[in-house]
């Protein structure tokens, strides 16, 4: 990378400062001129100016430069405000041209020829005594400080730490699916019940006379149930054939009124139980199942 050209002797020292500082944080960006046009909101000949202190750059291209060198903005633009009060030569009127990167047309101001010693700036009137900033204005720790070392451009931690919550937010939801998967269908009977119950009472329900079929009784947010229907008021009577009757069938026979088989037919031995049932719990004793029996099998 070649040298870069002596500073014009009018400057201020605190405008040498930030111009110094500046050429470091490009330096430390490796990139040129052009490269650094393209990548910012102002053009080539605008940063040539800034860099050789032939004009104060905008504070807002000391941010740009700060944040794509690493550095930090804040303490760039309290050298920017220091350097503002004492700046003797011209002040900055380049704009930034976003979505451009500063191609725009540039002040006519001749560029010198590779090489040559760069023109002292031309006297200028001194301009008035600016009113001096408070303590507070400028951080104390800026004035006088050693430059730092300039940082390498690396992605800011705020954004490092955004992903890495994101990534942990990830493995703790992948973490809760594994255990609900593997804890909810073993949790006991009870879960399990309510599954098959539901899962069962959607199936198309084909009587067969040979057939017999098993029952799964459990409990279930304190009401029996055998694993074929979760109905609370299904009506049922002689010659249905579902799996309420099937549902109805178990219960019977796990509270002691038998009736010879689990085969879903509602037949008598079946209204004779339901009826010795409602016998025993005060109910209407009609042999049908309704809301009321019902509720009195599954206690």
């Amino acid at each position: 990378m070649a040298p870069w050209k002596a500073l014009p002797e009018h400057l201020d020292p605190q405008a040498g400062r930030l111009v110094d500082r500046l050429r470091r944080l490009k330096d430390a960006t490796g990139l040129s001129f052009t490269a650094l046009a393209t990548r910012t909101s102002y053009s080539r000949s605008s940063w040539e100016r800034y860099l050789n202190g032939r004009k104060l750059p905008p504070a807002d291209a000391v941010t740009e430069l700060a944040v794509l060198a690493g550095a930090d903005p804040d303490r760039m633009l309290a050298l920017h405000t220091l350097a503002a009060q004492t700046w003797t030569g011209p002040q900055p009127k380049d704009a930034a041209t976003p979505g451009t990167s500063g191609a725009g047309p540039e002040p006519t101001e001749p560029e010198p020829e590779p090489g040559a010693v760069p023109e002292a700036a031309p006297a200028a009137p001194t301009p008035a005594p600016a009113e001096p900033d408070t303590p507070a204005a400028v951080p104390p720790a800026l004035i006088g400080e050693p430059d730092a070392p300039a940082e390498p451009v690396r992605a800011r931690p705020a954004r490092r730490t955004l992903l890495a919550a994101g990534g942990a937010l990830v493995v703790v939801a992948a973490v809760l699916a594994v255990v609900v998967t593997l804890v909810l269908p073993g949790r006991g009977s009870a879960g399990a019940g309510e599954e098959e119950h539901r899962r069962t009472a959607t199936e198309e329900f084909a009587f067969k006379p040979d057939r017999t079929y098993d029952c799964d009784i459990h409990r279930f947010e304190g009401r029996l149930y055998a694993g074929h229907s979760d109905t609370q008021d299904a009506l049922l009577q002689q010659i249905s054939t579902t799996w309420e009757v099937v549902e109805a069938q178990c219960l019977l026979e796990h509270r002691g009124y038998r009736i010879g088989g689990i085969d879903g037919a509602y037949g008598p031995a079946t209204e004779r139980a339901v009826k010795r049932l409602q016998d025993k719990e005060g109910l209407v004793v009609d042999g049908i199942m309704g809301p009321h029996t019902w509720e009195a099998l599954r206690r």
